[in-house]
């Protein structure tokens, strides 16, 4: 049995314009600018980041 990552996140290339696509649990896959996966990284950070703290 295989254990799949709850979460993966890629990076799209596509001539100039860059995209960060972003999955999980088997969601269709979502994609963003690299602005708006920044923003949502620091958003995730800010409200999570402590209980990752904990969990060390």
């Amino acid at each position: 049995m295989t254990h799949a990552a709850p979460f993966a996140v890629e990076e799209h290339v596509h001539g100039e314009t860059t995209w960060i696509a972003v999955r999980s649990r088997g969601a269709e896959w979502s994609w963003l600018t690299p602005e708006e996966a920044v923003r949502l990284g620091r958003e995730w950070i800010e409200k999570y980041g402590r209980a990752t703290e904990q969990d060390r």
